[in-house]
């Protein structure tokens, strides 16, 4: 139980974690950006590429954020955070997973990176006033 609590308390707002998600053929990178009593959130993918239908949607498309292989040693290129919608993970599903090695911390956003993001997400009228105050203060 003490290496559940000590793993939830390693991620933290910036921390970029990896894992197989059940409707995704592949494993992740995705950033945490806040939290609540029991979930983590955000959790904003990380991807290759910009998906071609988020180019369709300005405003989406303004939350997709570069970040530069050199800054990050676990990407292999120049990569985007999506940061477009809200999602929730249980905290302690998370914190299990990393126990078991299923879901692996491979680093924290750069300040700089971390910063750029928590600006434009606090801009962004793709959030409300509630989750905004919430989540990303």
């Amino acid at each position: 139980m003490q290496s559940i609590t000590l793993a939830k308390l390693a991620i933290i707002r910036g921390s970029v974690l990896f894992r197989k998600f059940n409707d995704i053929d592949h494993p992740k990178f995705f950033v945490v950006i806040g939290e609540n009593s029991d979930h983590f959130i955000g959790f904003f993918f990380i991807n290759s590429n910009i998906h071609p239908s988020i180019k369709e949607k300005p405003l989406q498309f303004e939350m997709q954020m570069m970040i530069r292989k050199k800054n990050y040693e676990f990407l292999d290129y120049d990569s985007f955070i999506s940061a477009n919608r809200i999602e929730r993970l249980d905290k302690n599903m998370i914190a299990s997973e990393i126990v078991s090695r299923e879901t692996k911390i491979k680093g924290m956003l750069t300040g700089e990176d971390l910063d750029m993001l928590m600006t434009s997400i606090r801009k962004s009228p793709l959030f409300s006033k509630i989750e905004k105050d919430s989540f990303f203060k």
